[in-house]
């Protein structure tokens, strides 16, 4: 499910407490990257292939034949395609792979994350993958519409007891690359 994106952060926190009254979500966090000062003031800068905030850790992979990873960058305000953004991440990688996990190795659930076409130049597809505690595997694919601006996903309920979750970047051909933000995660292995 896409839902709009809230861009002030005083209507992030509101709809972010009225998710957070709905259930009981102790200790969620929001992954919003913006700790990484050098895109306050750069459209783009690299940060490595490991983020980590407020308990979890995203990894980068890049994919077998890549010749020059070059891992996650985070993009800020001065990034054209970031319409109405605050500061977000991207694998700056053709076909690289994003793992989310929780730094402790317990579970966790992952309960929306925006998303956006990285150059805002065509429509892209965006599938995650999340491992479950019992081995087993939840996927959903999701579809941005290529225009600016940012799309909100709300991940469906099996997508909790996760012990990690992963995407692809798109391949840079036929399926363009996107950048990510807002990743609303909270502990714990009970459905919603």
């Amino acid at each position: 499910m896409v839902l709009p994106r809230f861009t002030s952060p005083a209507r992030r926190l509101t709809w972010a407490a009225s998710l957070l009254a709905c259930a009981p979500l102790a200790h969620a966090a929001v992954l919003d990257f913006e700790d990484q000062v050098c895109a306050k003031n750069q459209p783009i800068c690299n940060v490595g292939q490991v983020y980590r905030a407020k308990g979890y850790v995203l990894s980068y992979s890049a994919a077998p034949d890549d010749e020059h990873p070059v891992g996650f960058h985070v993009v800020g305000r001065q990034w054209a395609p970031n319409v109405g953004g605050s500061i977000a991440m991207l694998a700056n990688s053709c076909n690289a792979t994003t793992t989310l996990a929780s730094q402790t190795g317990k579970p966790f659930s992952v309960l929306t994350m925006d998303l956006a076409e990285a150059n805002a130049d065509s429509p892209v597809r965006v599938t995650f993958t999340g491992i479950k505690t019992d081995g087993t595997t939840v996927r959903l694919a999701v579809h941005l519409d290529g225009k600016p601006g940012w799309q909100r996903v709300m991940l469906p309920a099996t997508f909790y007891n996760l012990m990690s979750l992963q995407w692809v970047q798109g391949d840079c051909v036929d399926n363009k690359s996107h950048m990510f933000d807002n990743i609303l995660v909270m502990p714990g292995i009970s459905a919603r």
